[in-house]
C-alpha cells in the first residue's frame, strides 16, 4: 500500500478494526447485507508536503438502522486513532455524521465526513518517479 494513498490507509484501518463490515472504495458487484464505502471527496495539497484529505465513509446496512448507526458512530468516535496507526497521518477528525438512506439500493446509510491530515514529507524527500518514455512519431 502506498503511504501517499489516504483512502487506502482508511480502508485498511476499517478492515482491521471492524470485523463484520468489509470496507472498500468500490461498490461490491453482489451487494451484501452490510458494507462500508470510502471515497476521497476533496482536500487541499499544501506545498507538496501536506495533504488535508476530505474523506467520506459510508456505512450501509440492508436490515438494521440501529446497527448501521452504531457502526457509523463507533467510526466517528475512533477515527482519531488513524494517527496512532499511521505515522504519516498527523490527525483525523469528523466534521459531520449524517443519516441518509440509499433509496435506490434500499439500504440504511450513514455518512461520516472526515478530515484526515497526512504528512507527505518522506515522499517529498524521495527520488522523483522515472519519466515515461515518449514514443517517437
Amino acid at each position: 500500500m502506498s503511504s501517499e494513498n489516504v483512502e487506502a490507509m482508511v480502508i485498511a484501518w476499517l478492515n482491521d478494526v471492524i470485523a463484520d463490515y468489509h470496507a472498500s472504495s468500490d461498490t461490491p458487484k453482489t451487494l451484501p447485507n452490510h458494507f462500508i464505502l470510502v471515497e476521497r471527496t476533496g482536500g487541499q495539497r499544501v506545498a507538496m508536503v501536506g495533504d488535508n484529505a476530505e474523506i467520506l465513509i459510508e456505512v450501509y446496512n440492508k436490515k438494521s438502522r440501529a446497527d448501521c448507526s452504531e457502526i457509523a458512530n463507533w467510526i466517528a468516535d475512533h477515527i482519531h486513532k488513524l494517527a496512532e496507526v499511521y505515522e504519516n497521518i498527523t490527525s483525523a477528525t469528523v466534521n459531520s455524521v449524517i443519516s441518509l438512506d440509499d433509496r435506490e439500493k434500499q439500504y440504511r446509510r450513514y455518512q461520516i465526513y472526515c478530515d484526515v491530515f497526512h504528512s507527505r514529507v518522506s515522499e517529498y524527500n524521495s527520488e522523483p518517479p522515472a519519466p515515461t518514455p515518449i514514443p517517437s512519431a
